[in-house]
């Protein structure tokens, strides 16, 4: 006993140790499934659970002895027999459609009785089960057995209601008892008078001392293998590979193995490979009296011997189960009945034997007492030497590909390496190009950027946007407004004697400062808002070949300083073009009365003439020398001597040369027009109304020239393109010169924040884990060896 103590305690720390290393394989292998070949596999799944099953009986310290047998071999009668009491089916009555389990109980009062009933769809299974049994599916059965399972399939058919009140209880049936014969009428009664209840049986328990009260002791009744019902099969499996030994009830008089008895002991020998059979077996030859001659009884168990060469001759015992009911202890009347009929006690003295259940139970005894600690010792060492084997098998196909993954300086960042890289390089030359294409459809001016109608539709509508804001203004000033006129005009006078040409003078000096402040603060937002949608469709094409990637925005626009500040300096460079020429403008036209302009056309005659090679205007007298000559003389009669103007639409480039060429001869203009016949100026205004007129007329002029001449002369168009170069360039360069796409891009894989992007680490990440993981699993069990 203290062998067997210490045996089972250290074979249990063993295989517990052995299955935490056989739980981490199981790990690494459905990692590693495609780096390992089936057959290994199946080494490791076939061991597994069978390390499991044994680790599981030691911890429950319990001795399991299954009971096997073909049908009609006398299992039954022999527990029966065993107990001293027949309580349990046998021979006559076939109903032996359970798992009958007895369990050693430590004293009187943890006896026990359960019993637990099919479901059901337990019931539906068993009954195709048995059809295709009787149809002979599986395998082939004799004429006697077919009869006898169509019987149950009938009684189960009639009886199925009355089953199905038993299948429905929720709780298996349990009776403590301190005698067995306490629970012999109900299992009788169970088991042999309600044919309902006893088809409805699944597994019949049985706590009791009548086992070795000093041992965990427990004897499984396996249903044969030879029942045609393959949930039988599957139950006498179950335990066959659950056992510490066996007792395999064979008839006495049938010497021989047949196709189901071999079928079971495969079951057993696959089980533990590295014990033989006869290891733990005990074969009970039941019914020994069914011979009655001496010699015929000798040659026979010779014959038995023969195919049991390997088990000693005191685990091979022949008994005669009803014949030791009947002497020592309580039979059923018809077992007593047919044990007279037979003479069992006779025939066994006539051939020399006992009943053999003593034998048996001290041949069992002697086996837990002695034997099984040597037995468990050798399945153990083999359970622990084959799942070492296993893992060197394993470790020797897996270290080659995940063993130095852990011993370099490889990290996960280091996935966004020259693969992405290459990937990278080829996306932005596509972007590039792409980004080319459509800025060059969607965005670039023509040729003539300047020029009328040459531009973008967007800077077409800004200046568009850009005549009506000049109407507006101009149409809106206060000190234009005819009350306001007259009261400029008669300040310090009165209408009717006023100075005419103070009037004139004030009138103009409280329109020019009005001008320039509206000018200054109100005309150029309208431009940069126009400019503004422009920046904003380039912005959103760069972010749409970037993958919508956040920050593209912030990044190219330098907005995460302060965009406003961006949108300020763009609002200030159209103010810085446009009083370039619009100040001139509204100086030349309306800062002096018509007699007082001489100076201002000597020291402004460059603009001037600027502003004549830039008018786009349909008038033809307003081109070259027209402005000059109406600034001087109040008219618009065209200059003959002054360079010949061209007809038609200029461009920007022509205009230019064209000023050029006047800023020239600007210079010679005072010598020239010394050399002309004086043209009649207009006269100056001696009332209020010339004085208006006059003023009208300026401001006319000044609209005019404003809307034709300054727009282009400023370099709006240019200007807005050169903007929009600039931010098309800066796009290219941040990538090319900075690199700075690429570390947007990389950061936003990196952290999966873009889907849309089309390259994804998440397949490489999860592989680099994972090879990180099974890489320090190795590492574990190599500890673990």
């Amino acid at each position: 006993m203290t062998n067997w103590l210490e045996t089972c305690q250290h074979q249990l720390a063993r295989l517990e140790k052995t299955s935490v290393l056989a739980d981490k394989l199981i790990t690494l292998c459905n990692k590693t499934e495609h780096d390992l070949g089936p057959e290994l596999l199946q080494k490791l799944h076939n061991e597994y659970p069978r390390l499991n099953r044994q680790l599981e009986r030691l911890r429950a310290n319990r001795f399991e002895v299954a009971v096997i047998g073909l049908e009609k071999a006398g299992k039954s009668a022999l527990l029966n027999a065993w107990l001293g009491q027949e309580i349990l089916p046998s021979a006559r009555e076939r109903c032996t459609f359970t798992s009958i389990e007895i369990w050693s109980a430590q004293t009187e009062h943890d006896q026990l009785l359960s019993i637990q009933y099919y479901t059901e769809e337990e019931i539906s299974q068993l009954q195709q089960q048995r059809q295709e049994a009787i149809a002979g599916a599986g395998q082939l059965l004799s004429d006697k057995e077919k009869k006898e399972i169509q019987e149950d399939f009938d009684d189960t058919e009639k009886n199925l209601d009355a089953i199905h009140e038993f299948t429905r209880q929720k709780a298996d049936f349990t009776q403590a008892f301190v005698d067995i014969s306490e629970i012999n009428e109900h299992l009788q009664a169970a088991v042999f008078k309600n044919r309902a209840q006893s088809l409805a049986i699944k597994r019949i328990q049985l706590k009791t001392v009548r086992l070795r009260s000093d041992r965990d002791i427990i004897f499984h009744d396996v249903p044969g293998f030879n029942s045609g019902i393959l949930m039988h099969a599957e139950q006498a499996i179950d335990r066959l590979k659950n056992c510490d030994a066996i007792i395999y009830a064979k008839e006495m008089k049938q010497p021989s193995i047949t196709g189901p008895e071999k079928d079971m002991l495969l079951v057993v020998d696959a089980e533990d490979p590295t014990l033989h059979v006869s290891d733990k077996v005990f074969v009970v030859l039941t019914q020994a009296d069914a011979l009655d001659d001496p010699i015929d009884f000798k040659e026979t168990y010779s014959k038995h011997q023969l195919y049991w060469p390997a088990v000693p001759e005191r685990r091979l015992i022949p008994v005669c189960a009803r014949a030791h009911l009947v002497e020592f202890g309580i039979p059923s009347e018809d077992t007593l009945r047919r044990s007279k009929s037979a003479d069992d006690k006779g025939k066994l003295k006539k051939i020399g034997i006992t009943d053999g259940i003593p034998i048996l139970k001290e041949s069992v005894n002697y086996y837990i007492d002695n034997e099984r600690a040597a037995v468990l010792a050798k399945r153990c060492d083999a359970l622990v030497y084959n799942m070492r084997q296993i893992t060197s098998e394993i470790l020797a196909k897996l270290d080659p590909i995940y063993g130095a993954v852990t011993d370099n300086d490889f990290q996960e960042d280091d996935l966004l390496g020259k693969e992405f890289n290459q990937w990278w390089g080829r996306e932005w030359q596509r972007i590039k190009k792409d980004f080319d294409v459509w800025y060059a459809e969607s965005i670039q001016g023509r040729q003539e950027a300047d020029a009328l109608g040459a531009e973008h539709q967007e800077l077409a509508a800004l200046r568009s946007a850009y005549d009506q804001k000049i109407e507006a203004l101009l149409a809106n000033l206060n000190t234009a407004q005819p009350d306001e006129l007259k009261r400029i005009y008669t300040a310090g006078g009165t209408l009717s004697m006023p100075d005419s040409r103070e009037g004139n003078y004030k009138i103009r000096e409280e329109l020019f400062r009005e001008i320039q402040k509206k000018f200054e603060t109100e005309l150029t937002d309208q431009l940069a808002q126009a400019l503004q949608a422009l920046i904003d469709q380039i912005v959103h094409k760069t972010e749409e070949l970037l993958w919508d990637t956040e920050d593209v925005r912030k990044t190219l626009l330098h907005s995460h300083i302060d965009e406003g500040i961006e949108q300020a300096r763009i609002r200030h460079g159209f103010q810085v073009l446009f009083l370039r020429f619009g100040r001139v403008a509204v100086e030349a036209f309306i800062a002096k009365p018509l007699q007082a302009r001489e100076r201002l056309l000597n020291e402004r005659a460059a603009e001037i003439k600027t502003l004549e090679a830039f008018y786009q205007g349909p008038d033809k007298n307003k081109q070259e020398g027209g402005l000059t000559h109406y600034l001087r003389y109040g008219l618009w009669t065209l200059l003959k001597t002054v360079a010949p103007s061209t007809t038609g639409s200029r461009s920007t480039r022509t205009a230019a040369k064209a000023a050029a060429t006047t800023v020239e001869v600007a210079v010679n203009l005072a010598d020239s027009v010394k050399n002309m016949e004086e043209p009649e100026k207009a006269p100056e205004p001696t009332n209020f109304d010339e004085v208006v007129e006059e003023i009208s007329n300026d401001l006319a002029a000044l609209q005019d020239y404003l809307k034709n001449s300054v727009f282009y002369a400023a370099g709006f168009i240019t200007y807005c393109n050169q903007e929009l170069e600039r931010i098309r360039n800066r796009f290219k360069e941040m990538e090319d010169n900075d690199r700075q796409w690429i570390g947007i891009i990389r950061t936003a894989v990196k952290y999966e924040k873009n889907p849309k992007i089309p390259y994804s680490i998440a397949h490489s990440r999860r592989d680099f884990r994972l090879r990180r993981e099974i890489a320090l699993e190795i590492k574990e069990v190599k500890a673990m060896l």
